[in-house]
């Protein structure tokens, strides 16, 4: 199936150690490889997923350098700077400290062109204008554009010329790169992003990509206000959440080859005033500044695939007891006809759509829709990235009868982490004195 999502770059201090973790834990298989003096990159797919590593040789680029940068930008293909952060308030250009993150959503599109006389048109920052790059697999049209949100790049790429396993300038290290989307249980392709942005900016984000790329609004819960986006409130629970879909683009005139069924959705984060520290801002603050706080990777299969993946050394986050015993939640889950025994022991939450009305494709022999998904623990040293497994079945929203219990499962390892750090430092300090 065709897929909005080209590949989404991760820039990483220690590729070696980023490219095992998704290889050994994670179904990905290297694909591709480009090196150069500056940096050094990997691909890696899964289905139609495809995440690029790159990391910066430290005696060549320095993050803090613009001199350096600006030489990679001009002597290399699709490289960008990950550490430039966009300030949502004051709308300046500051320099993140390095740490790993997801800085570049690469979307195909059938009009480069056209889409970056757009971008400009409405203010946005265009960091390559459209260029060919071509080899012996054919030919790829693609530029850069600065979104709106912390140091998220994306970059367009028209690839229906080319026939090579990626781009340009990158080295083939498959010889079947499509072996695992045989197995409709693996993980097929990406589903979903979710940015983690400041208080009170949500609107803005929403605006610039109406703008910008055309995206359109869609409700997550049929009780959220258009104007206050989807709160989830409660003692210990402050969140606010607007969603928009990127298929849409098409009805506003610029085409995109992509099909609604395998359509990027982006989830727009933020924390409610007056809640004290949570998880939004703990991401904030160790991310330095907003972005991708987690991806969501789809499966034909959740039970097979988190078992997989817990055979490889995944390790997912668990839900509250208490979400399995509840009346409404165990009477959802038998509706659906499901054992909450099984479920609970992957720490898979379950969340209906019951008020869809007419038949819908996938869903279950009642006709309802209902989607499956489970979240893995952060995948960096920083809190700062994790990752959704999620299956759809009918479902065209997130889960809106989980997102309290996937905030409290959060929250719960963060707390334990923060209480564990604390113990070892002064368990260290004690030494020291004595």
């Amino acid at each position: 199936m065709a897929c909005c999502v080209h590949h989404v770059e991760i820039g990483v201090k220690n590729g070696l150690c980023a490219l095992k973790k998704l290889t050994n834990s994670f179904p990905f298989k290297v694909i591709a490889t480009r090196q150069a003096e500056e940096f050094r990159q990997w691909v890696v797919r899964t289905g139609s997923a495809m995440f690029l590593l790159t990391e910066p040789l430290e005696s060549r680029v320095s993050s803090e350098s613009d001199v350096s940068w600006d030489r990679c930008l001009r002597n290399h293909e699709y490289i960008s700077n990950w550490s430039e952060n966009i300030n949502q308030s004051t709308r300046s250009i500051s320099k993140k400290k390095a740490v790993d993150s997801v800085f570049n959503i690469a979307l195909e599109v059938k009009e480069v062109e056209r889409m970056v006389e757009r971008v400009a048109r409405f203010g946005g920052k265009v960091v390559r204008p459209p260029r060919q790059v071509e080899n012996e697999h054919g030919t790829v049209t693609y530029a850069t554009v600065k979104s709106v949100v912390g140091n998220i790049n994306h970059t367009l790429i028209n690839s229906s010329e080319y026939s090579g396993v990626f781009l340009p300038g990158f080295k083939s290290e498959s010889e079947n790169v499509s072996v695992d989307m045989q197995s409709n249980h693996m993980l097929s392709h990406f589903d979903h992003v979710t940015y983690a942005c400041p208080m009170g900016v949500s609107n803005q984000v929403l605006k610039w990509y109406e703008d910008c790329f055309g995206m359109e609004r869609f409700l997550i819960n049929s009780d959220e206000d258009r104007s206050e986006g989807f709160l989830v409130e409660g003692n210990d629970v402050g969140m606010r959440l607007m969603a928009m879909e990127y298929w849409k683009c098409a009805e506003t005139g610029v085409s995109y080859p992509c099909a609604k069924v395998n359509s990027l959705k982006i989830v727009v984060a933020e924390p409610l005033p007056g809640q004290g520290p949570n998880q939004v801002e703990t991401f904030l603050e160790q991310h330095d500044g907003p972005g991708v706080q987690h991806i969501g990777l789809h499966t034909g299969d959740i039970i097979s695939s988190s078992q997989l993946l817990r055979d490889r050394g995944v390790v997912f986050l668990k839900p509250p007891p208490a979400y399995y015993s509840k009346l409404g939640k165990l009477a959802e889950i038998e509706k659906l006809g499901m054992d909450a025994k099984r479920l609970q022991e992957c720490g898979v939450l379950v969340d209906d759509e019951a008020d869809a009305g007419q038949h819908v494709e996938n869903c279950n022999r009642m006709g309802v829709r209902y989607l499956l998904q489970m979240f893995t623990r952060p995948i960096f040293k920083e809190d700062t990235f994790f990752i959704e497994i999620i299956q759809r079945c009918g479902a065209t929203g997130f889960g809106a009868g989980n997102i309290r219990a996937l905030w409290r499962s959060v929250q719960a390892f963060l707390d334990e982490k923060t209480h564990v750090t604390a113990q070892k430092e002064e368990i260290s300090s004690t030494e020291q004195k004595s």
